[in-house]
Parts: C-alpha cells; structure tokens; sequence
C-alpha cells in the first residue's frame, strides 16, 4: 500500500511538488477532490508511471513514493499491481471506428492496438487523407495496371502497325496474313537490328511485285580472241611478203587501177577474148603478156591468200557486229539498271573494235596492191576491253537467271529483309516499351505480393490477410456482450444501449437501432465498465492491487450518477488500496457518504484537494488536505462562499487568478436561490434589486473573466477581483440577508476548526 507520494518533478504543474508534513499519508481508500484543469489527470498519470518507473508523457518524470513494505522512485520498478482509469486509458482502450454504415466499438487497449494496425494497413491500402498525394497501395495498384495496360496497348499498336507496313510492302496490298501476333514472334527471333538503305528497300520490294522471268542466253564470246590473235599473226606475215614482179609504175602508183587491171586480166584470160571487154578494141599480145609477168603466179597466190584472209576478218566482224544484247526489259527490274550501265559499255566497246576490224582490213586490202613491197601493221585490235564488257553484261544476266531458278528463294529472303528492317524501325521504342513494361509488372508484383528482398515491403493479399486476422483477433478476444450489457445496465441504470458482436469488434445499438451518435457521458461510462471487467483479468488480483480513477462519471448524465456510484463501489470495495479523483461536487458528496459510513475494519480513508497557485508566474499544483465545509457539509456552495468570503489580495496577479471562475459559479448558485427559473445570468442578476453600477460590474467581470486561467493576464485583474468580490458580497447580503449570515456564521465557524 502506497503511504506518501513523498516528491514530484516535470510532471506538468507538480514540477517540483514536496509531501506535506501535516498533510495525514494515504489509507485503504483515498478521495481526491480538485477542480477540472487542476492537475487530477495528471496526478493520475503518476500513479500509472509507477508499473514501469517511466512516462510517455513526461519522460523527464521523477518522483519518490512511501510504501507498506519500503520507498520507490523512478529508477526502481513499484511492487505492486496498479489499474488506473482516466483519459489515457480511455484513448488508450477505447476505439469507435466510425465512418461506417455500423460504427465499430473496440473495446481493450490489445484490440485497440489492433484496430490501430488494421486502420494504419488501411492507410496503406487505401491511402491517408492527411497526407498530400497518398493514394494507397490499391489505387497505386489500380493506376500501375492502367499504365500497364495502356503501355502494352502501345507496344501492341507498334505491333499492329508494322504487320500493316510488312504486309503491305511483302504483298502489294493490306492482307490480312501477316498480323500483329506474327510481327510479335518475328520480333522474338530479331537478334539486332536491321535497317535497309533506300536502295535495298526498292530492290526488295521490286522482288516481291516481280512475275518469274525466262531464263536469258549470254553473250558468247567464243573464240573471238583466238581468232584475232590468229588473223593478227596472219596478216604481218602477209604484210612482210613480197613477190619479184615486173614493174609496171602506172599500176604500182595507182592501186585502184592495178586492181581494175587485173581483175580484166582475169576476165580475159577466162573468156579468151582476144579484144578488150570495155572499148572492144583489139588487145596487143605484148601488152597481155607484160600484164601477166606484172601479175604472175606467185602474185596470185599471194592474192589468193590475202583474200583468204579478208574472208576471216569479215566473218569475225560479222560474228562481233551480230553480238547484241538483249533489252533490259528482259531482266528483272532491280537488276535493269546495273545491266543498262554495262550494256552500254558493251555497245561501246563493240563500236570500237569493229572501227579497228575496218581499218584493220584497209591495211590487208592495200597489200593487195603492194604484193612486191613489205608493208608494216599499224592497227592493232585488243579484245580486252571488249570481251571485259561481255562478260559483265553477262554477269547481270546470270543474277538474272539464278533468281529465275531460284524465285521462289528470292522471294522469301525478300520479305524476311523486309520484315526485319520494319521491325528494326520500332526495335528502340519496342525496347523502351519493354523496359517501362517490366519495370511495372515488377511494381504490380511487389504492390500485390510485396518484395521478398525488402521484409517491410508488403504486398496487398498480405495486408488484407493481416487485417482479417487482426478483425478476428479482435472479435474473440473481447469480453462477451452479456456482461458488458449487464454492468452497462447497472452503471447507466437504464437499459437502452447494448452492445452486440461484430467482425472488428462490437456494434452499439440503442432500443434495437444502431447508436450512431454516443454522448460523451455514454462513451465514458462504457470505458468504465470495461475497466471494471478488465480488473477481473487473471494478471490482476483485486484485492492485492491499487485501483486508481479519475472521474468515472465526466459528462455524465445526472440521472445515472447513483448508479453510477453504486456501480464503482462494490467494483472497487474489495481492493487493496483505491484513490479516487472527482471535479464533480454530487458525485464527491456520495464517495464521502459512502466512505464516512464506512466501517473502519474494512481500512482507513482519507480525504485531499488538489489546490493551484502562482509561483513566480508558473501555476504549481500541490496536495492538501480537503476544506472541511467540503466533507462537513452537503453543498459546494458553502464552500464555495468561504473561499470568496475570505479571499484577500496580496497584490499579486497569483493570488488573484482563480476568484472570477469561482465567484461566477458561486453567483449561479446563488441565483439558482433566488431566481429559480430558466432565464440567464444577465436577466436573473437584472431581476435582483440592487445598485445597477454594482449589478453591471459584477456581471462584466463574471462574464469577461470566467476563463482567465490559461491565458494572458490583464493588469487590471487584481484591482477589479478586489472590487467585485466586494460587490458580490455586499449584493449577497442586500437581497437575502438571512440567507447570507447563515453562510457567514458557517464560514466562521469552519475557520475557527
């Protein structure tokens, strides 16, 4: 059992708080009396500190308590089990998970702290409000599939489109096929890219437009070049041959005539005509013998060969001037413009060696005339170039005639050029694609199953598993319903509210409807009620422990308040040591009837109030022992009238900083006397027969500075406190001096005590 709380420090206003000697230590059972913002609450988060020798709150906290069996502070752990009730536990015990069709009640400080982790995987999945930009893990999801969605659909348009151009550009027309499915699979196989030139793009879609073309005959070069290195060899050995002739200067200075002449020799000798041919005159003997010694046998034979060897030349001209190539109409379209180059170097070069194959044969003709004389070659005939231009004519030809046999092979490497450089075209979108694609499965897959390189990345199916487990933990696990609506009952002392199973906790209905909007009174009272029933939990034996509340009944409604008495003492009654603080005058006069009537063997009680005061400008919170107009009489208002009946100023605003709060509450009991009807404060101080100046004072002073605690003072406080407490007084005993003198008398006799 605690006996003293023998020192406080940085613990809100008890900052540096000494026991009083005089002051009698704590019994079984302890009342604390104290206005609201007087420092209960924070008393009480003392008592809650001792459990675990430190705060939340405060963590600067230090203190010293007295006990049965020896002294603790903050550095060492209390021996005993403590149960406090107050507004920690409260927010710590009590969840209402509103924004639903069925508010949720949580009840126990374990489920409260699961509500709290299935609201924060709420939070997660469906994002915080608060916080700018949170959208939470389903919508992020819902937005990463769209945006999968739309880039697959990109990627698939790429796809759809490019089937379209390869397609197209490998069948003349749109066909239908080659599709995207087809330009996927392609895609797969495309080991790098494949970008055609211009050239090559019309060359291979010339291919695939082309019909099969015949085979083509080449140029045939034959023996062309035998030939003319032999006619060449044959011609300088005539050239250097000569014949012993007798010299007939007229024919050799005129070949034409030597020709004429001898060609007329012939035709003589073979007609045997005896008169010339042309002037049918009669030829001279000596001049037909002088012709033949000019033209003998071996000048005819030399003839003879010479002719011999004109009628190889003419037969090789002709052969080379009826080698002509074909239209380039004739081959395939991609192939006719190399082929037209070349055949015009062909043409050309044939030009020149058939010019040489005449000039060629002038030399031969004029040895005709020179039979006796050795005459030098002077054209020479290259078939280099000629035959070169042959056979790159007939290169084209032959790639002609191997895609001829090979059409159907130049076709499909065609198409598969084709169809890999469109492809080639979108490969870097495609790989982009595929990249941001990637990346957002992965994103989905961890926002769905989370990250299993990354523990606190938790996928979605997890956090909802986690939430349905919390929502079962959390329905098994609170105390059953009957009991709550028993003592329910008994607290409120009606029976309108009951609680009813639900998946996250309980649902509260009011006359069978859902309760949707508590009272604060009604929300206390259920807090209490299960701090009542968790004192029954097995960690906790009531009467080996300290039981602590504060202001069970806070807004409660005053019809409930006995039962609400009654409720809390035989809860409590069995305890080792209990400590009650109360702001509440109705519910203090019932705990100090009760604890009066107490039978002394059941233990000792003590009454205290917790009182403020100003020191060096710091309100300080101290323990003392309760007024006895508190505990001796049955109204807050005898007590009341004493403390502004006896209140003097030392000057100071610290002295002063509590009087208009209490002088207000002191007048409305007055009032409540001698006005007891419903009208304001302003109309019933307006109905009293008093001095208006006085009147108008005390009730701007009332009205302006009821609240000043907490706020920045007004110099003229004390000055006006002093003022009006005297008007109070003297308005007191103006209007019911009966009633007046009777309080002082009691005032009086307090202080003599």
């Amino acid at each position: 059992m605690i006996t003293k709380i023998e020192t406080i420090k940085n613990l809100g206003i008890f900052t540096d708080y000494k026991w009083d000697s005089s002051l009698p230590e704590f019994k079984r059972f302890n009342l604390i009396y104290g206005w609201n913002g007087s420092g209960k609450t924070t008393l009480s988060q003392l008592f809650a500190s001792f459990e675990t020798n430190k705060s939340e709150i405060y963590p600067d906290l230090e203190y010293k308590i007295q006990a049965a069996d020896g002294n603790f502070t903050h550095k060492n752990v209390f021996n005993k089990k403590i149960r406090v009730f107050n507004q920690d536990y409260i927010s710590a015990n009590i969840e209402i998970l509103s924004g639903k069709a069925k508010p949720i009640f949580i009840l126990g400080k374990e489920n409260k702290e699961l509500a709290d982790a299935i609201k924060q995987d709420e939070k997660i999945l469906y994002g915080d409000q608060e916080k700018k930009g949170d959208i939470g893990k389903i919508k992020e999801l819902e937005q990463k599939k769209k945006e999968l969605e739309r880039k697959d659909n990109e990627k698939g348009k790429h796809f759809t489109d490019v089937a379209k151009i390869i397609s197209t550009n490998t069948s003349g027309v749109s066909a239908r096929n080659y599709r995207k499915n087809n330009a996927e699979q392609a895609f797969l196989r495309l080991e790098a890219k494949q970008i055609l030139s211009e050239k090559l793009i019309n060359q291979f879609s010339l291919t695939l437009k082309q019909q099969e073309r015949p085979i083509l005959n080449e140029l045939s070069i034959g023996e062309i070049n035998e030939n003319v290195n032999a006619i060449i060899l044959n011609a300088k050995s005539l050239l250097e041959s000569t014949v012993e002739t007798a010299i007939i200067e007229r024919l050799k200075e005129n070949p034409d005539v030597s020709k004429w002449v001898e060609q007329g020799l012939t035709l003589h000798t073979a007609k045997n005509s005896s008169n010339c041919e042309f002037c049918n005159q009669l030829l001279p003997q000596e001049r037909i013998s002088e012709l033949m010694a000019y033209f003998n046998d071996a000048d005819k034979k030399l003839k003879d060969d010479i002719d011999i060897l004109i009628d190889k030349i003419e037969q090789l001209y002709a052969t080379i001037k009826n080698l002509n190539v074909l239209d380039k109409a004739n081959l395939y379209d991609e192939l006719q413009d190399d082929y037209s180059f070349k055949a015009e170097i062909f043409t050309k070069c044939k030009t020149e060696i058939l010019e040489n194959f005449s000039t060629f044969r002038e030399e031969i003709e004029n040895k005709r005339t020179n039979t006796a004389t050795t005459l030098e070659l002077f054209v020479n005939i290259s078939t280099e170039s000629f035959i070169s231009a042959i056979k790159k004519v007939n290169e084209e030809i032959l790639k002609h005639n191997e895609k001829t046999n090979n059409f159907t092979q130049a076709k499909e490497e065609a198409t598969a050029k084709l169809e890999n450089h469109y492809l080639s075209e979108i490969s870097d979108d495609i790989k982009n694609l595929e990249v941001e694609i990637k990346k957002l499965q992965n994103e989905i897959s961890f926002l769905e199953k989370g990250n299993p390189k990354d523990s606190t990345n938790v996928g979605i199916a997890q956090i909802q598993q986690r939430i349905t487990d919390n929502r079962n933990r959390i329905s098994t696990s609170g105390p059953a319903c009957e009991k709550i609506n028993e003592y329910l009952i008994t607290y409120l002392g009606r029976d309108e509210l009951t609680f009813e199973i639900a998946e996250e906790g309980y649902i509260i209905k009011r006359k069978d409807k859902i309760a949707k909007n508590l009272s604060e009174g009604e929300k206390t009272a259920i807090a209490f009620v299960y701090f009542i029933i968790h004192l029954e939990d097995q960690d906790f034996n009531v009467g080996d422990g300290i039981i602590v509340i504060d202001d069970p009944i806070c807004s409660l409604d005053s019809n409930s308040l006995f039962q609400a008495f009654a409720f809390l003492k035989n809860a409590v009654k069995d305890s080792a040591q209990i400590f009650i603080l109360t702001h509440n005058f109705d519910f203090l006069k019932l705990l100090l009837n009760w604890l009066k009537n107490h039978p002394k063997r059941y233990g000792g009680k003590e009454y205290y109030m917790i009182k403020n005061q100003y020191v060096k400008g710091d309100r300080i919170a101290t323990l003392d022992a309760m007024d006895e107009l508190l505990t001796k009489y049955e109204s807050e208002y005898q007590y009341l009238f004493k403390v502004i009946y006896n209140f003097q100023s030392d000057g100071t605003i610290e002295s002063v900083y509590h009087i208009p709060n209490l002088a207000r509450k002191l007048l409305e009991y007055f009032l409540m006397v001698m006005v007891p009807n419903s009208d304001g404060l302003y109309h019933k101080i307006e109905s009293l027969d008093f001095d208006e100046n006085k009147k108008t004072a005390i009730y701007k002073f009332m009205n302006d500075q009821s609240h000043i605690t907490g706020k920045g003072f007004d110099p003229s406080l004390v000055q006006e406190s002093q003022n009006n407490v005297k008007y109070l007084m003297e308005m007191m005993e103006t209007v019911f001096p009966e009633h007046y003198n009777i309080l002082k008398k009691l005032v009086s006799e307090s202080n003599q005590s």
